[in-house]
């Protein structure tokens, strides 16, 4: 089961790789300063509502630990309709949103338009987006992470192929990495689709229903989840915005190595994610089971795996980084402003391993209030070490690395290491 999370989650940061790998070669870091301030607006609008991910995990996989077909396919149809209502909502508002933003980042000029560019193309991919990230969700807690797997992975293909060809193949240049993205969002989500109805089919789950509005007790059972799983993912957002805001005002250089600096943590971020979200599976079924056992073991076992993955990490950034670095850009200010940061580089695996692998945990026994509180402590410490230090890049992600370790803990702090034999931590 963890192998298709892995594989599932790295696509996505590969997916940026690529973004990046084009933007940065074309011969200006404008290009490549304005795809990652324009990358990183589009992801804040997203991630507010990654609960639809996590939410749905949680929940269905505790169903299907209990065996509660009717819980199966209220959570698919909750979390589908939000879905679409939210990735309407975005699109409509899209304007004054990127207008805000803009303003909050506060970058040059030229960055401002090459990321407005960007930004105004990417979210025509809102609806399929939050679809899909329910869907994933839904797959997940299903215990089917090879579905899942096969939907990111069929989105990034598609989306190297796209912006490849589009760029280099029709010359559209830079416009053609936002449109390259955004029509592999809208072609994979008719598969992601058919899969979700054949998993149905296969389990017994009817999807019809005769009903649209969902009645108070599915609201509140929605709310104890994902109201912590919202106000948490507006804190990161808030962490997000003043990382790149303060970057921006060093300079395009430092935005642009600042944006290699953060594809290689997300690629340590999504690796880890893969095991988190077996965790969410493994631990809401054996939960909704109440097979506590089996719960113990798997988190045992997925322990041991991130501290084998974490020491991997620390071990390619601190010998191969110059290497990793050339290939994601041909600017030698932008490597040496990477190589200045190198001690932070390869800590962020070491200080943000265990909240990953948490998040999981605590996720799959639906008790997401122990998040909502470790990323509030993380990022009110973030907010005082960049608001007193001096303003480099160097400080800048050592106040990064000092919040992923203060979230990590916590978490570890708040877990309920005997839950395993209390029931009453399941919310649903």
């Amino acid at each position: 089961m963890t192998l298709p999370t892995v594989v599932s989650n790295i696509s996505v940061p590969l997916l940026g790789i690529c973004d990046t790998a084009v933007a940065g070669h074309m011969g200006d870091e404008r290009y490549l300063a304005g795809m990652a301030i324009g990358s990183v607006m589009v992801t804040t609008m997203y991630w507010l509502f990654s609960f639809l991910r996590a939410g749905t995990s949680g929940l269905t996989a505790t169903h299907y630990g209990a065996g509660n077909k009717e819980g199966m396919r209220i959570s698919l149809r909750n979390s589908m309709s939000l879905a679409i209502v939210i990735g309407m909502l975005l699109m409509a508002i899209h304007s004054p949103m990127l207008e805000l933003l803009q303003k909050v980042m506060g970058a040059t000029p030229e960055t401002t338009e090459l990321s407005g560019q960007y930004f105004s193309v990417c979210i025509r991919g809102a609806v399929p987006m939050m679809v899909l990230t329910a869907l994933t969700g839904w797959f997940i807690g299903m215990q089917s992470t090879a579905t899942a797997m096969a939907v990111n992975i069929g989105m990034s293909v598609l989306n190297v192929i796209a912006t490849l060809t589009l760029v280099y193949g029709f010359g559209m240049g830079y416009k053609g990495i936002a449109i390259g993205t955004v029509s592999s969002q809208w072609l994979i989500l008719i598969p992601a689709l058919w899969l979700a109805w054949s998993m149905c089919k296969k389990n017994g789950i009817s999807i019809a229903t005769d009903r649209i509005f969902l009645d108070a007790k599915e609201w509140k059972q929605m709310l104890n989840v994902n109201s912590n799983l919202f106000f948490r993912s507006a804190c990161l957002i808030a962490l997000t915005m003043m990382l790149y805001a303060y970057s921006a005002r060093l300079g395009d250089v430092e935005v642009s190595s600042n944006a290699v600096i953060n594809q290689l943590f997300l690629f340590f971020s999504y690796f880890m994610d893969g095991f988190a979200f077996t965790g969410e599976a493994l631990i809401g079924r054996y939960n909704g089971s109440k097979d506590y056992t089996m719960l113990k073991n798997s988190m045992k076992a997925l322990l041991k795996w991130t501290v084998v993955v974490t020491t991997i990490f620390v071990g390619v950034y601190s010998i191969a980084l110059s290497p990793i670095v050339s290939l994601l850009s041909d600017s030698e200010a932008v490597a040496y402003s990477v190589d200045e940061c190198r001690l932070w580089v390869s800590l962020l695996p070491v200080a943000g391993a265990m909240a990953f692998i948490y998040d999981g945990f605590y996720i799959g026994l639906t008790k997401t209030r122990p998040m909502l509180i470790s990323t509030l402590c993380g990022v009110g410490l973030f907010a005082i070490l960049i608001h007193t230090l001096s303003h480099t890049q160097w400080m800048l992600w050592m106040s990064f690395t000092c919040y992923l370790g203060l979230r990590s803990g916590v978490l570890m702090l708040m877990y309920p290491y005997k839950m395993m034999r209390m029931s009453q931590y399941s919310q649903v």
